[in-house]
């Protein structure tokens, strides 16, 4: 816990000083608190993901990272002190008992960033993806070694800045740096709620906390989604109150959030939507206004296109490539529609074959009747959507939700047909479940007593077993990891797995396999480059495949070589 704290510390530092220069970049003054470290955190990203194509992302890239981080600490000190001072008086004016309650959060938040990992992404390609980044930048064709390590989030490659693999290989924490601001920016909003009873946004937006005994599953690893959680809900918000009255300082928020979230995960691109909308509604005085937005929107493609066009040898990836537009080391045909169909039949937990012969109305039928956890999200998102006009109806923001909940739908088709998973629609999920409980908790000694339960069922997982089998058919996850007093200093490895391997020979490559880790696509963190057996086996078997390094040198990459029947 200790050692995670103090890089927290220097990621904040370093983070505070992106996100004030973009600030005076942008000319947004008095920018929100949390907003201006997300836009430090976006800047991180871009810097980060351009030195990659051409270097790891090593001791090299923190040296110049920190020249610049003092250049711009020089250039905006007086900006730097000003938001400090705020940030010091935003929260001296919480309440006793949100100043204790955001403390907790933020303890129990360490304990569970220093337990085992639980995602089992993080098994299969979180960890991998940033040791690849951490020693090599960007490797071309890695997708021929692993299919997942083709897509390199946006947010694996800023926790690859912030892994500090040159000094300590167990930093892996970033998301719990992003819950924790997350929990902060909407306890301040509940704090304003509370005094004042200043808009019912404050409060929607302010009781995310009670929403902690989900998110906590997913900060022991650098997931995604919790980026995604975190920043949707800044958007919402400043959509909500920025939506019939024209603010700038809110359309270049939300308009730099949602490319952001587009980076870090592809399916959030519907978020650019609401930029759009605010455009369109207040056309005349934010043309002016599109510069910026245009600046860092085409940075971002241009790096998003690289990155995959050098990691997949298609700059559309994950879309199917284009003959005339892809790299010689791209996916051979058949696996490509392979994971492209497996994706798909994923989100309804059915095979390729049952999904390819199976009509829209049985997949639905399917979907809707998924056991366990998927089920419930499914059932539930569907119920919340039926029941949601009502509650909008009685709201004092009908339009900015009736316009969230049309984006909603529409994000559930488009998920329809690609890949259904909950947690591609849980930020819709959970701020129309707010605005459900906004209806009924609004009174100041209600609000409080459902923090303070929240903060109890979000403690119990931490610190005492709970089997999970209930909510799961995954074997990988039907038990939570528990904290243990060893983490108090140290924090456990980024793996929940021993990193015991055997080295296989294939021709020019030699692959690392896990010996302790039995699901298809779990590498954990072997050592470069890593494959489990039963992929390695499988795709030898029925795609008659095999990764091949380019040269010696692992920078110069991979590509999937065809190997003869006899």
């Amino acid at each position: 816990m200790l050692f995670i704290l103090i890089s927290w510390l220097y990621i904040f530092a370093i983070t505070l000083v992106f996100g004030i220069s973009m600030n005076r970049f942008l000319k947004l003054q008095e920018a929100n608190s949390v907003i201006t470290l997300c836009f430090g955190f976006f800047s991180i990203a871009l810097f980060t993901g351009f030195w990659s194509i051409f270097l790891a992302v090593n001791w090299q890239f923190h040296v110049v990272l920190l020249i610049f981080s003092l250049l711009a600490l020089f250039t905006n000190l007086e900006d730097i002190k000003g938001y400090l001072n705020a940030l010091k008086k935003e929260t001296q004016q919480l309440s006793s008992f949100l100043k204790a309650a955001l403390f907790i959060i933020a303890v129990l938040i360490l304990a569970q960033c220093a337990s085992p990992p639980f995602v089992i992404d993080n098994e299969s390609y979180y960890i991998q993806t940033i040791k690849w980044l951490n020693d090599y930048g960007l490797v071309k064709g890695l997708v021929n070694l692993h299919l997942f390590l083709g897509q390199a989030s946006g947010w694996h490659i800023l926790q690859s800045a912030f892994s500090f693999s040159f000094l300590y290989e167990n930093f892996n924490d970033l998301s719990g740096l992003c819950l924790l601001l997350g929990n902060y920016y909407a306890i301040v909003k509940l704090n304003k709620f509370i005094k004042n009873r200043a808009s019912s946004t404050n409060l929607i937006i302010g009781l995310f906390p009670v929403l902690n005994v989900f998110f906590f599953q997913f900060i022991s690893a650098p997931s995604p989604d919790i980026a995604i959680y975190l920043i949707s809900f800044i958007i919402f918000y400043e959509f909500i109150e920025s939506l019939n009255v024209y603010n700038r300082k809110a359309f270049i928020t939300i308009a730099l959030l949602s490319i952001f979230l587009a980076f870090i995960k592809l399916t959030a691109i519907i978020f650019c939507l609401f930029p759009l909308i605010l455009f369109v509604k207040h056309f005349v005085v934010l043309k002016k206004n599109c510069t910026s937005i245009l600046l860092f929107g085409s940075l971002t493609l241009v790096l998003f296109c690289i990155k995959n066009w050098i990691l997949t040898g298609n700059m559309l990836y994950p879309l199917t490539s284009i003959e005339s537009l892809s790299g010689s080391w791209r996916l051979p045909r058949p696996i490509e529609a392979f994971f492209f169909t497996e994706a798909k039949a994923n989100g309804y937990l059915v095979s390729q074959e049952v999904y390819n012969n199976s009509s829209f109305f049985s997949l639905f039928k399917q979907w809707l009747i998924l056991p366990k956890l998927h089920g419930v999200f499914n059932k539930l998102m569907l119920l919340v959507l039926t029941i949601l006009p009502w509650f909008i109806f009685r709201s004092g923001k009908r339009k900015p939700f009736a316009i969230i909940y049309v984006v909603a739908v529409i994000n559930m088709i488009f998920l329809f047909l690609t890949s259904p998973q909950y947690r591609f629609f849980i930020p819709f999920l959970f701020i129309f479940i707010l605005l459900i409980i906004s209806t009924f908790i609004n009174k100041k000694k209600i609000i409080l007593a459902s923090v303070a339960i929240s903060l109890l069922i979000t403690t119990i997982p931490i610190f005492y077993p709970i089997n999970a089998t209930a909510l799961t058919d995954n074997n990988s996850h039907a038990s939570l990891p528990i904290f243990s007093v060893n983490y108090f200093i140290t924090p456990h490895s980024n793996s929940r797995y021993d990193s015991d391997f055997v080295k296989v020979k294939l021709e020019n490559t030699s692959i690392n396999t896990p010996t302790n880790i039995d699901f298809f696509w779990g590498t954990g963190d072997v050592p470069l480059p890593a494959i489990n057996k039963q992929q390695l086996e499988y795709f030898k078997t029925y795609f008659k495949t095999i990764p091949q390094q380019h040269t010696s040198n692992l920078k110069d990459g991979f590509y999937s070589k065809v190997l003869n029947d006899d």
